[in-house]
């Protein structure tokens, strides 16, 4: 009795089946001594499982240390941004604005520098249209003063610097910015990527949110995971939150403030803040004016170890 003919699908079935097996596992020789000695290789380690992130940091001072420049975000978050007014000691009083002081690389990265330290210079108007308006367009007077966060991410960081319409669909460089040569023909009122040397590896590096190449506009994002290597060379990074804060406006600033009150104190549906984070003063601070900062906190934790 002969056996029935296979058909074209059995045939198929097996041809699958032979190539799916090997004499060592579908992984290859000794794959689980690899492993467990840490050398798996990204399909059991991860994309980044060699990333060394000390290094990436050495590299980042570097970057910095070829000469920066310093620029501050005051923040509101809740009632106060409603209730701020410049120059008021309302600033000195609320418990929920803090300071948040940017260092720079503006040897490194002159243009995209530039771009923000003119942004934070610029004088706005008070309110922002949350829909189309060719004026808002046409007017040089555009900021970060009075703008909101339109994005937070615990798995990121938040995203501020919709200048035109607030709600993170769209931006618009600093006019002394754009040029024929830099200005991208979709995008009109952007510049060009410079160098992406500052890699994401540490929390508080902020960087623009171009929605493609050789876009950036006015928005960027202040990371606040430890590391987002999927962010490298995708975002061109310009600048780190460092630590120093001011205890004349609120509860002091910098990374702690943003954690505390941003972060882990503002509730979102989709990402989309439900109490406003908003920008209520922002501008470029001197080196000295820094150093004093920084002078300060220092004698504030001596204080607080003598205590």
């Amino acid at each position: 009795m002969t056996a029935p003919p296979t058909t074209t699908i059995q045939q198929q079935q097996h041809r699958t089946k032979k190539t799916k097996t090997g004499s060592r596992g579908s992984r290859g020789h000794g794959w689980y001594t690899l492993y467990r000695s840490g050398r798996g290789g990204r399909h059991l380690q991860g994309q980044y499982y060699n990333r060394d992130v000390s290094k990436l940091h050495s590299l980042n001072d570097e970057v910095f240390d070829m000469g920066s420049e310093f620029a501050y975000l005051d923040i509101s978050v809740g009632a106060a941004a409603d209730n701020h007014e410049d120059g008021d000691d309302l600033v000195k009083k609320e418990s929920n604005i803090g300071r948040v002081v940017i260092q720079l690389a503006t040897a490194a990265l002159p243009v995209t520098t530039q771009n923000f330290k003119q942004l934070c210079l610029a004088n706005p108007p008070s309110s922002l249209s949350t829909t189309s308006n060719e004026n808002v367009v046409e007017n040089e007077e555009i900021g970060y003063l009075h703008t909101k966060a339109h994005l937070i991410d615990t798995t990121i960081g938040i995203a501020f610097g919709d200048v035109l319409h607030n709600n993170g669909i769209s931006g618009r460089c600093h006019p002394s910015i754009v040029t024929t040569n830099t200005s991208s023909p979709l995008q009109p009122y952007s510049f060009a990527d410079e160098s992406k040397v500052i890699s994401h590896s540490s929390p508080g590096i902020v960087t623009m949110l171009s929605p493609s190449v050789h876009s950036n506009d006015s928005r960027f994002l202040i990371q606040t995971v430890e590391d987002a290597p999927h962010l490298d060379g995708r975002y061109v990074a310009f600048g780190r939150v460092v630590g120093v804060s001011d205890d004349n406006h609120g509860s002091g600033g910098g990374m702690d403030f943003l954690m505390k009150h941003v972060i882990k104190g503002v509730f979102t549906k989709r990402g989309r803040p439900t109490a406003d984070v908003k920008i209520v003063g922002c501008g470029v601070l001197s080196k000295e004016d820094v150093v004093e900062l920084m002078k300060e906190d220092d004698s504030d934790l001596g204080s607080r170890s003598a205590a």
